[in-house]
């Protein structure tokens, strides 16, 4: 055969497997592409504008937009600043315009991540370090103060290239978009027989950049239909008009005229506006990686909470749309394993214990040197805690026995020994208790020696430490950096300031804070994409000593039926300032520290709780692990009506628990372990690495191979 005939023969065949390839869209005045498949067609313009439709020609997925929001973060090198402020000094040259709009900010502690201290102003005047601005503050504002100056806006591509690909499995729409800060890839990929598009976007920047947020939009048609929140329930009615949906996912319209996203670990979150049918996939945004690098206290710091990216470094973003489909069950992965409704974490700091007050609120008694033997605390309910110590303390005196730490103190070893053996997890509260000098090999020493006796991958800051994670470890130009031995040591876990930046025990006794609604930004975990390397943080609440009283029954039985989240911040065994008692501790008769009664019951009220497997208490190491485990999960709706479930992750997931609305549900074709919940059907299996899970609302058998 001749080279042209080939060659006509493959544009004949091109032109029929995307078939009917061009027409003229009339709204827009451009020749769109069109591909059909059994689902759901494709349409798409050269500027990459995406249509999907449904069989009958009904629109499903209106237009893709691209958002994006660049600029500078300044910070003030101050604690707090008065009202009537109108100049600030901050701790670079500001190369910020006259007359741009700016944001002075606080964001830290106490739920202020979701309700900013906010001042909005005009730059007046900048002279080297100092800015001014109009109108002055109105009111004090205080703790890591910054300056927010959004220098770089985009809503759309300024230019953009289409090129099409034949695959075997159906076709490849790349589009690669231009603005004046990145280049954007975004690759969809058509499956011939599926009614999915899988879509990958990778952006390369092309300068210096510090990125605020980075989004698609995706316009539906039909509406909102069924919503996957982030306590893991569905809303199929009385919708909110905003949810923030953590990583979920949601449902537009119903039958064929349908498209549904669920399920996206590889992007940073999902908003939806359900009065605009409209859905923001995230791919970047500063308010769900939060990092400050702390120089003094608390108060003062750098705020480094945009991802910070240097010329010709990359992200890439992926996730799937099911469209044209709609699967008989859309089952849910539940934030906690076998079954149970919620999840609480006890996270302890280890200031000013002694061995007798740890003793008094684990075994009940400081008489007491006997896990076997104990009569109350933690260890009498069988409850588990995320512990953190000091490893040294060259002050410590047996007379003067606060601060007790490991290299001191052989009892406290072996005390923590047996804890670790009844599923507490242990880990180091910085090194010393105080701000000394902590030389490399101490802390390889001191890593070591964590990770061989306890397993250790959590670290608790502690206080204005040089060496903590908030202040200077992760800081390669300082002698207190500790990056290196903490990857070295597999410690993965932190706490830092900026872990409570998003609630407040006394406002919401549940990290998810969906009491009042779901639009609050409320990530229970992040890894910073530029600044903390390979390391992750956790949201935690303080509960201070004079809030106790927040664990009362309305608000445990609430933390089951919201399916919430709560890890806090709290010091059981600090000894009581006053020598007598604390909400935790007090002293018997004869003086001895015994556990508080109070405290004492709601630890047995707890345990009652997780007996009824509605309450998961558990360790920061194990319930990262198992949320970790759940992004390497991979979810495939099926035209046959099954959902197969992945574990592409290289260990087993034990437990793996998934919620549906179904009255049965079949997991390879047997009956897994279940029980209904408010109108779910909650179900739980064991997945090994590498394996595939067939999820059926029958019992047709399908292979697990």
């Amino acid at each position: 055969m001749k080279p042209r005939s080939r060659m006509k023969i493959w544009m004949i065949g091109l032109l029929l497997f995307i078939s009917c390839a061009f027409h003229m869209d009339s709204a827009s005045g451009r020749a769109e592409a069109i591909f059909q498949q059994p689902y759901y067609t494709a349409a798409w313009d050269s500027g990459g504008n995406l249509r999907l439709l449904d069989r009958s020609g009904k629109e499903i997925l209106r237009s893709v937009q691209y958002l994006a929001e660049y600029g500078d973060l300044y910070n003030l090198l101050v604690p707090q600043i008065p009202a009537g402020t109108s100049k600030i000094k901050l701790d670079a040259k500001p190369v910020i315009p006259a007359g741009a709009a700016i944001e002075i900010r606080s964001e830290s502690f106490g739920g202020r991540q979701n309700a900013p201290l906010v001042h909005q102003a005009k730059v007046t005047q900048v002279q080297g370090d100092e800015l001014s601005f109009a109108p002055p503050l109105t009111k004090a504002m205080d703790t890591n103060l910054f300056i927010k100056w959004n220098g770089t806006v985009v809503r759309n591509y300024q230019k953009a290239a289409v090129h099409v690909e034949r695959k075997p499995e159906g076709l490849l729409l790349r589009t690669v978009g231009e603005t004046p800060v990145a280049e954007i890839e975004t690759e969809y990929f058509f499956h011939q027989q599926k009614p999915t598009v899988e879509v990958q976007v990778k952006t390369t920047y092309k300068q210096q950049t510090k990125v605020f947020r980075e989004a698609l939009g995706l316009q539906f048609a039909p509406k909102v239909s069924e919503v996957y929140r982030k306590n893991r329930k569905s809303d199929t009615r009385a919708f909110q008009k905003h949810y923030w949906l953590d990583r979920e996912g949601v449902r537009f319209g119903q039958g064929q005229q349908t498209a549904l996203l669920y399920h996206t670990p590889h992007i940073s979150s999902l908003e939806l506006d359900t009065g605009q049918n409209q859905l923001l996939v995230n791919l970047d945004h500063m308010g769900e990686h939060r990092y400050v690098e702390q120089i003094s206290g608390r108060q003062v710091g750098k705020v480094r909470h945009a991802s910070e990216y240097k010329p010709l470094e990359q992200r890439i973003n992926r996730f799937t749309l099911v469209v044209g489909y709609q699967p008989g069950v859309v089952p849910r992965l539940m934030l906690q394993p076998h079954g149970y409704l919620a999840t609480h974490v006890w996270t302890e700091h280890a200031d000013e214990q002694t061995l007798a007050s740890n003793r008094a609120v684990y075994y009940g008694s400081e008489r007491i040197t006997s896990p076997d033997k104990a009569v109350g605390g933690f260890v009498r309910y069988g409850i588990p805690v995320t512990k953190s110590v000091f490893f040294a303390n060259p002050y410590y005196r047996p007379e003067r026995p606060l601060h007790v730490a490991i290299s001191e103190s052989p009892e406290f070893l072996q005390f923590l020994k047996d804890l670790h053996k009844r599923g507490t997890e242990i880990g180091l509260h910085t090194v010393y208790p105080y701000d000394l000098y902590l030389y490399g090999g101490v802390a390889d020493d001191a890593l070591s020696f964590m990770k061989k006796e306890f397993q250790s991958v959590t670290w608790i800051d502690h206080g204005y430490v040089k060496s903590s994670f908030g202040f200077q470890g992760l800081n390669v130009h300082t002698p207190s950096y500790l990056a290196d031995y903490w990857q070295k040591h597999g410690t993965r876990y932190f706490w830092h300031y900026s872990s409570e930046d998003g609630t407040n025990i006394n406002r919401s006794f549940d990290l998810l804070q969906t009491r009042l609604g779901d639009g609050k930004r409320t990530p229970l975990y992040w890894s910073h994409p530029t600044v903390t390397g390979p390391f992750y943080s956790w949201a935690a609440a303080i509960v201070p000593d004079d809030t106790v009283y927040v664990y009362h029954d309305q608000n445990l039985q609430r933390l089951v039926q919201d399916r919430g989240v709560l890890i806090n911040h709290v010091y059981p065994a600090r000894v009581p300032a006053n020598k007598k008692s604390s909400a935790f501790l007090t002293r018997d008769r004869q003086g001895a520290l015994v556990v508080q009664p109070g405290f004492d019951q709601i630890l047995k009220k707890m345990a009652g709780l997780r007996d009824q497997k509605k309450l998961y208490l558990t360790t920061v190491r194990d319930i990262m692990n198992y949320w970790l485990a759940l992004e390497q999960v991979r979810m495939e709706v099926q035209p046959d009506g099954s959902v197969h479930v992945y574990n592409d992750g290289p260990t087993k997931i034990s437990g793996l628990s998934m919620a549906v609305r179904s009255a049965q549900i079949y997991v390879n074709g047997k009956k897994p372990p279940q029980k209904k919940d408010q109108g779910d059907l909650i179900f739980w299996f064991d997945l090994e690495a590498g394996a595939r899970a067939v999820i059926t609302p029958g019992p047709a058998v399908h292979s697990s191979n």
